[in-house]
C-alpha cells in the first residue's frame, strides 16, 4: 500500500511539474525558471523512492564506490546524451520561428539564401510550389506538412 502511495505521489510530482512548465512557457512567464525547479524537485523525488526500494534487494555500497562512480558516469553520459537528441530536433523549429537560418542560425529575413552560411532557406513546397522555408513544419501557402 505505502509503495502505490509513493509512485502515486512520484507520478503526481512529475505530471504538476510538467503541466506548470509547460503552461508557464507558453505564456513566456517571469516564473518559468521556477517551474524548472519544479520538475527537477520531481524527477529528484521519483529517484528517491526508486532508490529507497531497490536498495531493499541489494546493498549498493557492497560494491564499492567505483562501481556507483561508474553507474554516475554512465547515467550522466545518457542524459547528455538523450538532451542533445532532444536538442538537435528542437532547434531548427525554433530557428525558423524566429526568422533564422536553421543550420546556423544567422538572422535571414525573407532572404531565399543565408548570408552567414550560404545554404537555400526557402524551397518549393512539394505539393502547391509555393515558396517555402526550409525547416518549417507546415506550408504557409497550402497548410500540408
Amino acid at each position: 500500500m505505502i509503495f502505490l502511495l509513493r509512485t502515486g505521489a512520484a507520478v503526481l510530482f512529475v505530471l504538476l511539474g510538467y503541466l506548470l512548465l509547460t503552461r508557464l512557457r507558453d505564456k513566456g512567464s517571469r516564473w518559468f525558471p521556477l517551474s524548472g525547479s519544479a520538475v527537477l524537485f520531481a524527477t529528484v523525488f521519483a529517484f528517491v523512492v526508486a532508490v529507497d526500494y531497490l536498495t531493499d534487494y541489494f546493498d549498493p555500497f557492497d560494491a564499492g564506490i567505483l562501481l556507483l562512480s561508474l553507474i554516475g558516469v554512465a547515467a550522466t553520459v545518457v542524459a547528455f546524451w538523450l538532451l542533445q537528441r532532444y536538442l538537435a530536433r528542437r532547434l531548427p523549429l525554433r530557428r525558423v520561428r524566429r526568422r533564422q537560418c536553421p543550420y546556423c542560425g544567422f538572422p535571414v529575413g525573407d532572404n531565399a539564401r543565408c548570408e552567414g552560411c550560404g545554404r537555400e532557406v526557402q524551397a518549393a513546397c512539394a505539393h502547391c510550389a509555393a515558396p517555402r522555408r526550409i525547416g518549417a513544419p507546415f506550408c504557409g501557402a497550402c497548410g500540408r506538412a
